[in-house]
């Protein structure tokens, strides 16, 4: 608790000492007794409520409770107050509290306490848009009877309330290379399975010369690369394009909904999981017991929350009456951003890929597809502009990959399981 402040003169207190210096010269001008009383008394009475005030007890301890203090976007949060009186004197009258809430404020009234007596309160928080959200510091404020004079304790200091994009419960990705996502199970094996051979795929620049299966690269005349498969232990990635120029309207919402329910869906599962942006943003979260209460409570998770509580869309989005030069500038490093994501996907491979995406160019889409050969199992979501199906349904442009499409949030969950509940064999890439 800081020490509370010197008392102030409310807007009633300062009105009527205005008052009473009115009255005092008016007197003075006409010589008036009468006056010259109601002046002396007026001012003695905003001395007094400043006195009686200033000698008011102002022993408040206070605590605060966010429940919760990570919520997702329109769910119910609140903050809860316990006021309690830790002097031996009972509190002056009733007291304002006032807690900080954004740009705005919460007000409640707290009771007279006597001697260790405790009063409790409790407000809504705002839920309505994503963002993270300072609230305090609490402070008491209490005055006199008249409510000319009045004295403000800060009693709790700030805290942050965070509000995420919403939480859809859907199925986790079914592990990419392994025997059970072959034969179209969606949940692997809780034991290892070894790294016995799983496919061939065509050398990349930088890969292991050491994997380079001699056989098929003598037969097909190209070098190719021997893939095991992968442990249970194998890192599911999301990825989400947080470029400008990939999303239009609300797209950038729902794929920030979208990307943080496949996050949510995969931690439950207990699986490792990697989290990148488009911008830079890279978070790894080792395994967690599936099922255990504090798999989505550890400090990385509430990093990737608050990272979607707060991202906003990078890079230019419209271009109109920006030079030629410029724009293609902008373009360039867009191109490059999304280039760089996906090559820090290629030189770690390891588990399956959630891509979550707006509007990219066909290109990108084609990009991702190519990852199946590296990867066993992409799947996109894709968040059209305007709530739009994709078009025929066909996911050409992104050859080799399971393609969502994202029209509405509220049917995400629906299209996403089947997507996920299809993804057999056939979705497996085996040569």
């Amino acid at each position: 608790m800081t020490p509370a402040q010197r008392p102030a003169l409310t807007a009633r207190g300062r009105g009527l000492l205005a008052a009473a210096g009115a009255l005092l010269v008016t007197a003075w001008l006409f010589g008036s007794a009468e006056l010259a009383g109601l002046g002396a008394a007026a001012a003695a009475a905003v001395g007094a409520a400043a006195v009686v005030v200033r000698r008011a007890p102002a022993t408040y301890r206070a605590e605060r409770w966010l429940a919760p203090a990570r919520v997702g976007v329109g769910a119910t949060a609140s903050a809860r107050l316990r006021f309690t009186n830790v002097g031996s004197r009972p509190t002056a009258g009733t007291a304002v509290a006032t807690d900080g809430l954004g740009n705005g404020s919460a007000r409640c009234r707290v009771p007279a306490l006597g001697p260790g007596a405790v009063a409790e309160a409790a407000y809504e928080l705002p839920t309505e848009r994503r963002g993270v959200i300072a609230v305090g510091p609490l402070a008491i404020g209490f005055g006199d009877p008249l409510g000319l004079a009045e004295r403000r304790v800060e009693v709790t200091g700030a805290g942050r309330l965070v509000v995420h994009p919403r939480i859809h419960p859907v199925l986790a990705l079914p592990g990419s290379s392994t025997r059970e996502a072959r034969h179209g199970s969606t949940h692997p094996a809780r034991a290892p399975q070894g790294d016995d051979f799983f496919a061939l795929r065509e050398y990349e620049m930088g890969d292991d010369l050491r994997r380079v299966h001699w056989r098929s690269t003598a037969r097909l005349g190209e070098l190719m690369l021997r893939q095991d498969e992968l442990r249970f232990g194998e890192v599911a990635t999301v990825l989400l394009d947080t470029r400008a120029r990939a999303h239009r309207g609300d797209s950038f919402e729902r794929a920030l909904e979208v990307a943080a329910s496949v996050a949510a869906a995969l931690v439950d599962d207990g699986r490792r999981l990697r989290f990148l942006t488009t911008a830079g943003f890279e978070v790894e979260l080792d395994r967690v017991r599936a099922g255990a209460p504090g798999g989505r409570c550890g400090g990385k998770w509430a990093a990737i929350l608050e990272h979607l509580a707060v991202v906003t869309p990078h890079g230019a989005r419209g271009m109109g009456g920006v030079p030629p030069t410029r724009a293609a500038g902008a373009a360039k490093d867009s191109a490059d951003r999304f280039a760089l994501a996906l090559q820090s996907i290629r030189r770690h491979p390891s588990g399956p890929l959630a891509a979550v995406v707006g509007d990219p160019a066909p290109a990108d889409l084609a990009a991702l597809g190519a990852l199946r050969s590296r990867l066993g199992l992409v799947v996109i979501a894709h968040c059209r502009s305007g709530g739009a199906a994709l078009e025929g349904g066909s996911p050409h442009p992104a050859a080799g990959a399971v393609v969502v499409s994202v029209g509405d949030t509220k049917e995400f969950p629906q299209a996403w399981n089947q997507a996920v509940l299809s993804c057999s064999r056939r979705d497996v890439v085996r040569t």
